[in-house]
């Protein structure tokens, strides 16, 4: 392929669909980043992450490496079910029921992985993923599950903004708040689910938080922090892949270096908000010496 940039990644079959997947990837995780962002849902991405390891560990165990993405969305079910149900209680209770939905699937996953045999070594490949043996058949359920998660998403925009911003309101307004939680929690699973044999669920996590609070960070509007996700999530993903095809004395991880290239972008944008938060306080006093309101976006909770 001639395309200036892409020589490197399209070198190969084995390059290009994992660049093909992490393109596909950051787009969603990005647009399903904003709104963990806003709801502050972060907990429930982490819980959702090591929750469907046991889904995992059984694909692989029973079908094979092809029965990862499968197995993980069968767990996944479950746990959204889970999640979205403890989700419904106070928020002491739901933090704590969160916790023990983590716990209870996680250990799940590693008393199956070793009751099947000894199968410790293997423990890092499933939750850190292999991304450079992503096989046609794999890359093709990833992108239909990615698919999934950007149609939930879609569909259930409107109804997340008008939650996070004010959940009271938008149950006065007819909004069903089980039915949103539960697509949210959907759309979180199916990112997951999506990454589990290539990026791996322990690294997905970043893919999930850092684009959405790399965009709070840099934007103040909800319409701006939509592009400005799914370009940290997608140039993430192109740079660690750059990274990765470098000449260096020892291996680089493929999973890791990718991981590592969303969180620099995260650290970038931090002395860009404290240049933009120095030059409008500056702009405020210039303005007549009185502090104007705020225009950073508010935080909307899930309680």
């Amino acid at each position: 392929m001639d395309v200036p940039g892409l020589q490197t990644v399209a070198a190969a079959p084995y390059l290009f669909r994992p660049f093909l997947m992490l393109m596909f990837l950051g787009i969603v995780a990005g647009l399903v980043g904003v709104i963990i962002n806003l709801r502050c849902l972060e907990f429930n991405a982490e819980a959702m992450v090591h929750s469907v390891f046991p889904g995992i560990v059984a694909g692989a165990v029973y079908g094979g490496l092809d029965m990862i993405i499968p197995g993980a969305a069968v767990c996944a079910v479950f746990i959204v079910i889970a999640l979205t149900a403890v989700g419904r209680r106070s928020t002491k209770v739901s933090e704590s029921g969160t916790a023990v939905v983590l716990t209870s699937f996680f250990s799940a996953g590693i008393v199956l992985s070793l009751y099947k045999g000894d199968r410790s070594g293997q423990l890092e490949a499933l939750m850190f993923g292999r991304l450079l043996e992503v096989t046609p058949e794999r890359f093709v359920e990833s992108v239909v599950v990615c698919l999934i998660a950007l149609t939930i998403i879609t569909v259930s925009w409107k109804e997340q903004i008008f939650t996070a911003f004010d959940r009271d309101g938008a149950r006065a307004a007819g909004i069903s708040g089980f039915a949103v939680d539960l697509m949210v929690n959907g759309a979180i699973a199916a990112v997951v689910v999506s990454s589990a044999s290539a990026v791996g669920v322990l690294l997905v996590i970043g893919y999930l938080v850092v684009p959405g609070a790399t965009a709070r960070l840099l934007v103040d509007r909800v319409s701006l922090m939509i592009p400005v996700a799914i370009a940290v999530g997608v140039i993430g993903g192109y740079a660690g892949m750059i990274i990765m095809t470098l000449d260096t004395p020892h291996p680089v991880s493929p999973q890791a270096s990718v991981a590592l290239s969303v969180i620099a972008l995260f650290f970038l944008a931090l002395p860009v908000r404290w240049l933009r938060t120095r030059f409008s306080s500056g702009r405020a006093t210039d303005a007549g010496g009185t502090t104007t309101p705020s225009t950073t976006i508010p935080v909307g909770g899930a309680a």
